[in-house]
């Protein structure tokens, strides 16, 4: 899926070109997009591949979330206080991917109901996503919070190693074992 195509799915149906400039971009595994300390100046969109945010607290990389294909990632806290970005983004696998530039992106805003509509929606998409993986985090164990994952994301547990997992779901890679022997 492009962009194009995300704004046909989810936006409108009937758009035949964008109000900005997509650019495109082929990423290897382990490259990083966005590093710690940086100003974010874009918005990528998954063509293909995995993303993975992570945050790094006492030394240690925690994994906040992992990005797939069809999906929009960003710092988006660095983009929208112009201010140094706190998480890295990095490529978990080889990527494809498309990406705007926020201040073209900004511009379109101005003059595009298109563009609005298509920031609204993604805003929308990666808050629902947030309020979800936090509630998660609060309310379900370790072993309910890897059973929502298989039941969601399958891809996930397939495509990601047990010590990025555990990272992700907040538990030792020995526990996870246990949890997935069980």
């Amino acid at each position: 899926m492009s962009i194009k195509e995300f704004v046909q799915s989810f936006v409108n149906p009937n758009a035949e070109t964008l109000p900005f400039k997509v650019y495109q971009k082929k990423v290897s595994k382990g490259s990083i997009l966005t590093d710690y300390g940086q100003l974010e100046d874009s918005v990528y969109f998954i063509r293909a591949g995995i993303l993975f945010t992570s945050l790094l607290y006492k030394e240690e990389h925690r994994i906040l979330d992992f990005h797939f294909e069809g999906s929009f990632c960003s710092s988006y806290s660095s983009l929208m206080a112009n201010a140094p970005s706190d998480i890295r983004i990095s490529c978990y696998m080889d990527c494809e991917l498309e990406f705007v530039r926020y201040e073209e992106l900004k511009e379109a805003y101005k003059t595009s109901l298109l563009a609005n509509q298509l920031g609204r929606i993604a805003t929308e998409q990666l808050f629902a996503d947030r309020v979800k993986r936090e509630k998660e985090l609060l309310t379900l164990t370790a072993e309910e919070r890897y059973q929502s994952l298989l039941e969601k994301k399958p891809e996930l547990v397939q495509k990601i190693a047990i010590k990025d997992l555990s990272k992700y779901l907040g538990v030792r890679p020995e526990s996870l074992s246990r949890i997935r022997r069980n």
